[in-house]
């Protein structure tokens, strides 16, 4: 028994990282006990028997850093005694159809004597008559409370440890646990159940601490041995005046969500990044207008009663909450300068004269909306008919030392929030809203200066992107952005061909990104549509700058005219095109890869346009280095003319392009046909001395790839180090076309071996002595002795590709060899030059269609076989006794 109770504890022990769970486990009277968390003095030197209950675990209030859950025990209001009652127990039967989960708050429990005292709660405060407290959504919880005591962090961290334990190291600087403000005086509770069938998927979901969903922790387990258990996941969050819990419990197929909403009651409050200890306290709650002129903004209410409006913003006193976003009294000044200089409005009654259009009306909305409650990209409907307000907020860093949320309004900075006066709830804006009646494609449409980016827009198809429904956001380039672009790059671009579309991802968003966003002095990153990231970055205002801050991205292009809000989202006018390697024509990318000769053939050649139509290819370009001496080259530099359509060009050319599309991880050792026709032949090799099964070399016809997987709008670019040639001759046609290899030809002619090296089938390595060697051992005499023709020459042919690229060198005892078809077994290794057994590859990788050759300067010697024989274990007779233990076995 107690095994089993130390594996329970050290189980909890590994949940901790993440969240603690309570597990019911359906046994009926089985060790009800163990559904509580023990202390550790009283679980690892006592014996289990019945205890008392012990004090209820607190939430935990923690940094975004320290996610740890907290277990809420479920236990009647009153203490019972835990010895096995399966009348009174909690604890459901095994087969039972009820779900009567029990949600106890935590201040309703019961803590024991030697705990934590409670100070008398003040009764819940009913808020009054027609406020509607919308309920809590958990993914707009985040945690916000700073400098939690430490005896509070541990004994949330640790449950299984118990009040007691920490309560015992009070003169070790832990101090006496305090109150949450939330437990205290002025807070109101709301309890919310819903009851739901959990599908397959829901049974393999639980919610962390913030309310998240996550993946591959089950909510429910069932033992074929002892039964089933349930187990109940609990989440907490607290933001300044509000603390959501949420129980989740999956038992038998159905899903039961127990909310639990404790926040301040009407006209309480606490003030922001305050300490989790501060009480709910009374606040003065003034007229609206009052309100708007203490949080700077009286001026726009002013001129919304003057014309008549304000009345029917504030519902026309029917009792409805409303919220305004008011916007600033400078804000409000330059608006209407602009407004009289263009002649749109004469003054604020004006505007009064047509509803449909009144700038008031934009700017109120039903409800009582408190930002923190309100998730990101959410729309809200104002009082102007057809018009809605599009909500983001953006977290920003701890270490900045700002709010931890931006919020705006139709990008719009929102200054001030959540401030409760008489009538409505008021946020004020860094600027005035103006209706939306166009989506972004329609703003692209109506500018002069983005014709080139409507036509590729509209050309890939991507514009109904931006006339849907769902949130983007474009960096749109004008015109005078595509004229900087290198000529491969526009043509592309201009005709929506081949990577337009992926040059134009690079520019959109699937979310609405404001200016707001940016932040001086810290790094914005944002995934376009293509997964990459974009870097924006604010520069910071210099005393004399009058204007707003520069905003770059990738540190290219600048953002020129920002925040240009649409319907569906927004866009942002920048100088220069923003780059991006997997969107450029692939000559473009070759110049990029600094590949000149190669990229420099193609447009000599005036096939430049056709490679960079292809699509799903791979490209073996050869390096500069590589072609640095090659006639091609000679004829780029001396006779470039000759080169224009030239045919023999474009077969070399097209000889380093195979299809499909293949990255480095995808290679395999096989032959792939090329544009050309021809095929080339890809092999892998491992330069590991140990884990020789690990490939991480590949050639292609025995040329190295040293550099590779660059994208280039579906095709990929490899490098090689030797420009890449279709063989034209098998092995014989190779040993009869070289007079120094002539008397390895009389050896296979003698040995009946013509028709192995003349089979196109076969993948082989050849390995030829030149005629100097034979002669070598005619002077020493050696030649006298009797020589086997066949057995020589099948010494000297692997049935396998083995390019020089994929011999290393080795020392004992990571000894590598290969098998020639004669099964002698040829050590392998590299020196100077690659050595397989005693003779060292002179020339290596002449390609021939029926595998490679390599010269050589000697004849192969095998070394020896050691013929060990292995012990034969002789059966025992009938008779036979083991007299030990080994003797059983053998």
């Amino acid at each position: 028994m107690t095994r089993l109770w130390a594996c329970l504890l050290l189980l909890g022990v590994g949940l901790l990282g993440t969240r603690s769970i309570q597990a019911v486990p359906f046994y009926g009277d089985f060790m009800p006990h163990l559904t509580h968390p023990l202390p550790l003095h009283r679980t690892l030197f006592a014996p289990l028997a019945p205890l008392e209950p012990l004090a209820p675990l607190d939430p935990l209030h923690a940094q975004a850093s320290q996610r740890v859950a907290s277990v809420w025990p479920a236990p009647a209001p009153a203490p019972i005694p835990l010895a096995p009652q399966r009348q009174s127990s909690h604890l459901l039967p095994l087969f039972s159809s009820s779900f009567d989960t029990e949600f106890v708050p935590l201040e309703h429990q019961q803590p024991p004597p030697q705990g934590r005292q409670d100070v008398g709660s003040t009764p819940p405060v009913q808020t009054p008559s027609g406020l509607d407290q919308k309920p809590f959504n958990v993914d707009a919880i985040t945690t916000d409370v700073n400098n939690p005591n430490p005896a509070i962090f541990f004994q949330q961290s640790f449950p299984f440890f118990g009040n007691e334990f920490f309560n015992s190291f009070g003169g070790f600087g832990f101090g006496a646990a305090q109150e949450p403000w939330w437990k205290g005086p002025n807070v109101c509770t709301e309890k919310e159940e819903d009851e739901t069938v959990a599908t397959e998927t829901e049974g393999e979901e639980t919610v962390d601490t913030f309310g998240q969903e996550r993946d591959g922790v089950s909510s429910v387990v069932r033992s074929p041995l002892f039964g089933q258990f349930q187990f109940s996941v609990n989440s907490c969050a607290e933001k300044p005046n509000k603390h959501v819990c949420t129980k989740i419990v999956n038992q038998n197929g159905k899903k039961k969500t127990l909310t639990l909403t404790r926040q301040c009651c009407y006209g309480y409050g606490r003030p922001r990044n305050a300490d989790f200890t501060t009480p709910c306290e009374k606040i003065d709650i003034k007229d609206v207008e009052a309100t708007a002129s203490e949080m700077g903004a009286k001026q726009f209410l002013e001129s919304a009663r003057s014309s008549g409006e304000l009345a029917d913003m504030l519902g026309a006193g029917n009792g409805k909450k409303v919220t305004l976003f008011v916007p600033n009294d400078a804000a409000f000044v330059e608006y209407r300068g602009q407004q009289q200089q263009e002649n749109n409005v004469e003054d604020a009654k004006a505007e009064a004269s047509n509803p449909a259009k009144s700038v008031y009306k934009l700017h109120a909305v039903l409800g009582e909306v408190q930002l923190e409650d309100v998730p990101n990209e959410q729309l809200l409907q104002t009082e102007l008919p057809d018009q809605k307000i599009r909500i983001n907020s953006y977290q920003l860093p701890v270490a900045l030392g700002l709010e931890p949320f931006r919020y705006a309004a139709n990008c719009v900075p929102i200054e001030k929030h959540d401030k409760l006066s008489e009538q409505a709830l008021v946020h004020t804006l860094g600027g005035v809203l103006k209706p939306l009646t166009k989506n972004v494609m329609d703003l692209i449409r109506e500018r002069a200066d983005m014709s080139i980016m409507r036509t590729v827009l509209e050309k890939t198809n991507l514009s109904a992107m931006l006339e849907g429904d769902k949130p983007v956001t474009i960096f749109v380039p004008t015109d005078a952005a595509f004229d900087k672009l290198e000529p491969h790059l526009r043509r592309a671009l201009k005709e929506g061909r081949g990577c337009a579309s992926n040059i134009l991802k690079n520019h959109m968003l699937d979310l609405t990104f404001c200016s707001l966003a940016t932040v001086p002095g810290a790094k914005t990153t944002a995934y376009n549509l293509l997964g990459e990231a974009l870097l924006l970055n604010r520069t910071q205002g210099n005393v004399n700058q009058t204007g707003p801050a520069t905003i770059s991205i990738n540190n290219v292009a600048k953002i020129v005219d920002a925040d240009i809000m649409g319907t569906n989202g927004v866009l942002h006018v920048i100088d220069t095109i923003l780059p991006t390697e997997s969107a450029l024509p692939m000559t473009s990318l070759m110049a990029q890869k600094n590949l000149t000769i190669f990229q420099r053939l193609l447009e000599a050649s005036g096939y430049d346009n056709q490679f960079d139509d292809l699509d799903n290819v791979t490209i073996f370009a050869p390096t500069d280095k590589a072609l640095q001496n090659s006639e091609w080259a000679r004829m780029l530099k001396e006779q470039p003319e000759l080169l224009n359509h030239n045919l023999d060009l474009l077969e070399f050319l097209n000889y380093h392009v195979v299809k499909p599309m293949i990255k480095t991880c995808e290679l395999s050792e096989k032959s792939l046909p090329t544009v050309a026709g021809a095929s080339v032949r890809l092999n892998l090799y491992s330069t590991h001395a140990l884990f020789s099964d690990v490939m991480n070399r590949a050639t292609v016809n025995c040329a190295r790839l040293v550099h590779f997987d660059d994208e280039s709008c579906g095709s990929v670019l490899h490098q090689v180090d030797r420009p890449l040639s279709p063989p034209k001759n098998n092995m014989l046609k190779l040993l009869e076309a070289n007079p120094n290899y002539s008397k390895f030809l009389e050896l296979v002619r003698k040995a009946n071996l013509t028709q192995l090296l003349s089979n196109d089938s076969r993948s082989l390595t050849l390995l030829v002595p030149k005629n100097d060697v034979f002669e070598e051992l005619i002077d020493s005499g050696e030649s006298a002795k009797p020589m086997d023709a066949a057995a020589l020459v099948k010494t000297h042919v692997v049935e396998d590709v083995v390019c020089c690229a994929g011999i290393i060198p080795t020392n004992w005892p990571f000894v590598r060899s290969i098998e020639s078809i004669s099964g002698q077994h040829l050590r392998i290794t590299r020196d100077r030059r690659p050595k397989i057994e005693n003779a060292g590859v002179t020339k290596c990788d002449v390609v021939a269609t029926n595998g490679i050759l390599h010269e050589i300067n000697d004849i192969i010697v095998p070394r020896p076989q050691r013929n060990q024989q292995r012990p034969q274990l002789i059966p025992p007779g009938p008779g036979f006794q083991p007299q030990g233990d080994f003797d059983v076995f053998f």
